[in-house]
């Protein structure tokens, strides 16, 4: 069996894409990645192909014709725009056709927009959405919140599966390498770490105003914030707002690193922050993968108390959370360090038993190898 997972945005190495949804297919056969950008790997199952594109929308020819070189057999579209791409390759070839949805994107995309248009944005772009997901013979998503969506009257057809974004087993025990780049982080110790996109929405300037009320109470207090600035003007914000609150000795950042190299600075970590704002609907109804990565690194989590973080957290007793208010934020990170060390170890068990129990990768692979078989 030849499959294509086929992306115009995320490189091939992404986490879900290679680590994921590629390790589990090669279980039925030769896996290739085709996106625009990431590494290339010709001799490993699952194989890694890049495009030369200069932008999403001209990217599909080159996709097409990439894909189409190893005449598929299943045809795995990441993203509503390489749906067209995988609709052409279903009429040359016969083969079956999947839409792997991880993202609310009708209301990311709305949110571009002035908050007047954002309504009118978000319904044309369902409905052009749903008009491509339907002609799929299969969708997969990371929650049922997503299907509800696409399919509000047939979400719970057999057609449709909820794959969440769980880690892979075991996913930091392992031992690799330590790129020079992160040589003197990794020699370090932090109490809490960000890993993530770093937008003003995920509460990054809500990090830096909790360090700036907690940097007297703890004078050692060290940050770590790992992922890519996506709007210049942010970046410039947040570096003028560290030199301004004084917390070059609190505040370590670090790009965006290789996925599997992440591990080296969880491990190094006491807490995972996920600090988004819950005024966002798609932040609030989607369990984000860093939280079930800091829990399989043992990392206790202090978030914002929302209902779905609630239910995982609160209920679990996998950290703490807190209105979003950086004073309460703050004030919830104080109880945390001064936790007791024995109190810690039992709360770090908790996230690791967790992950290994319920949050694994693997545990979903029966479920979707049902659906592939079901498929043919």
């Amino acid at each position: 069996m030849r499959i294509c997972i086929i992306s115009n945005s995320h490189p091939t190495n992404d986490v879900r894409l290679l680590y994921k949804l590629g390790q589990s297919l090669t279980q039925r056969g030769e896996v290739y990645i085709i996106s625009t950008n990431g590494m290339v790997n010709n001799t490993v199952n699952p194989y890694q192909v890049v495009v030369d594109a200069t932008s999403p929308l001209k990217a599909l020819p080159l996709l097409y014709r990439a894909a189409a070189r190893h005449k598929p057999d299943l045809v795995i579209c990441v993203e509503p725009l390489t749906l067209l791409v995988g609709l052409a390759l279903r009429r040359k070839f016969r083969c079956k056709l999947v839409f792997d949805c991880h993202e609310f994107f009708a209301d990311a995309h709305a949110e571009r927009f002035s908050f007047p248009l954002r309504p009118f944005v978000k319904a044309f772009y369902l409905k052009f959405l749903r008009s491509l997901a339907c002609r799929a013979d299969s969708v997969w998503a990371v929650n049922q919140e997503i299907l509800n969506q696409l399919f509000p009257r047939n979400s719970k057809s057999k057609k449709y599966l909820v794959l969440p974004n769980n880690p892979v087993a075991n996913v930091w025990d392992y031992k690799c390498d330590i790129p020079g780049a992160l040589a003197q982080l990794c020699d370090m110790r932090f109490d809490l770490i960000y890993v993530g996109g770093l937008t003003r929405e995920r509460g990054i300037f809500k990090i830096l105003k909790c360090a700036s009320l907690l940097k007297i109470e703890f004078p050692r207090l060290r940050i770590l914030i790992v992922g890519k600035f996506h709007d210049p003007a942010v970046e410039r914000e947040f570096n003028d707002s560290v030199n301004n609150f004084n917390l070059n000795a609190v505040i370590y950042y670090q790009e965006w690193i290789p996925a599997e190299k992440i591990g080296l600075l969880l491990k190094r970590s006491r807490f995972g922050l996920w600090l988004f704002n819950p005024r966002v609907r798609r932040m609030s109804l989607a369990t984000p993968l860093k939280v079930l990565e800091y829990f399989a690194a043992g990392l206790p989590v202090i978030s914002i108390k929302t209902p779905l973080m609630k239910s995982l957290v609160e209920y679990h007793k996998l950290g703490q959370l807190s209105a979003y208010r950086a004073r309460d934020i703050a004030a919830t990170i104080s109880t945390m360090l001064n936790m007791p060390r024995e109190d810690y170890e039992a709360m770090s068990r908790r996230c690791l038993e967790i992950s290994e129990t319920r949050f694994s990768w693997e545990s979903l692979e029966p479920a979707l190898f049902n659906l592939l078989d079901n498929l043919k």
